[in-house]
């Protein structure tokens, strides 16, 4: 196991996993590229993130609210407290989550066919 943010990180890892962070990244392009750099050839990082609807509609559902409550109360003030930040919130739409992979590199970003009330679960492939 290693921490993405080790600078003395030079192996190659057959997976790497992102549960319920990458909302929370100041940079998340970076991060990315970063865990990218240090998969192996048919290597996937597999990220979990809250599950809201594809696109935003009003008035949104309980999990909607829910989630952009605690976007507002907590996910993006703490994130904007770092500079510079991409403030992205913790209503990560499955097109965000495309446009943030295939910005970082990945040439395969997927939705995975899991049935789960709270997270939406995703396949990033270089």
């Amino acid at each position: 196991m290693a921490h993405i943010a080790d600078p003395g990180l030079d192996d190659r890892y057959d997976a790497a996993f992102l549960f319920e962070a990458l909302h929370d990244l100041s940079r998340p392009g970076e991060a990315l590229r970063a865990i990218r750099a240090v998969l192996s050839h048919g290597a996937a990082l597999i990220v979990a993130d809250e599950r809201v609807s594809e696109a935003f509609t009003a008035p949104g559902d309980e999990m909607e609210r829910l989630m952009y409550g605690f976007s507002i109360l907590h996910c993006l003030p703490t994130r904007r407290a770092t500079a510079p930040s991409a403030a992205l919130g913790a209503v990560l739409r499955p097109s965000t989550v495309e446009a943030l992979g295939v910005e970082a590199g990945f040439a395969s970003v997927e939705v995975l066919p899991i049935d789960h009330d709270l997270w939406r679960f995703y396949r990033l492939q270089p």
